[in-house]
């Protein structure tokens, strides 16, 4: 609920609320990222540069997994373009407070469409253009900040922790927790059953493929329960 301070604060410090409101979530994934990343043997500059660049964490994590693993590029990239496909609806629901924007914003901004920033710029929907401008630039910014710097210190972290068996599994884990919230009605719930089964029994025959069948196993079921 919007209140009367909301309306008089300057989008910098909305921003910056809002930012701390889902910061612990993102700082718990960043650094479980950087971990991952560090303990799969990958370089400080591809993680540190990943972070900001890549700006989704599933994203990321699919993509330095399936690399570990050996998989081909294509494979790679059409895995992470299909778990960060949700991407495109958040897109199309924020398209009319991008269209009357400035055509740098509207080149520029998409980058920080995330879940984070879609679901907070959707609970302030009483912004004007100007403000949600600024607003959006800030949030961007904000979240940014803190993910980087989560990714960057489970990076300085991993090497001095010990080689627990259990990090193998930290991607699996951190798909879960990201899951568990969304399991809400029978669409989602068959999705994720489809999408779990097939990406395990694929992943048994063939690691790289594991991914990209669950995805579209997931879409295909909860689709037809929807319908």
């Amino acid at each position: 609920m919007t209140t009367l301070l909301d309306r008089t604060a300057p989008p910098a410090a909305l921003a910056l609320r809002d930012t701390a409101s889902v910061a612990l979530g993102m700082v718990a994934f960043g650094v479980t990222l950087g971990v991952t990343i560090s303990v799969l043997g990958f370089g400080t500059l591809p993680g540190l540069v990943g972070a900001p660049v890549v700006y989704g964490g599933s994203a990321q994590l699919t993509a330095v997994t399936l690399v570990h693993q050996g998989t081909g590029l294509a494979v790679v990239v059409a895995s992470a373009a299909i778990v960060n496909s949700r991407l495109l609806l958040y897109s199309a629901s924020l398209s009319r407070r991008f269209s009357g924007q400035p055509t740098w914003f509207r080149w520029l901004a998409p980058h920080f469409v995330i879940d984070q920033t879609y679901l907070l710029s959707s609970a302030r929907p009483d912004l004007d253009p100007r403000t949600f401008r600024c607003y959006w630039g800030w949030l961007g910014f904000f979240v940014l900040v803190v993910w980087s710097s989560s990714v960057a210190i489970g990076m300085v972290a991993g090497p001095v922790l010990p080689e627990l068996p259990h990090l193998v599994f930290v991607g699996t884990a951190m798909f879960l927790g990201m899951l568990a919230p969304r399991l809400t009605n029978r669409p989602a719930v068959a999705a994720a059953v489809a999408g779990g089964l097939v990406a395990a029994v694929v992943g048994l025959i063939r690691p790289e493929l594991g991914i990209v069948c669950g995805a579209i196993a997931g879409v295909m079921a909860g689709s037809a329960v929807r319908r």
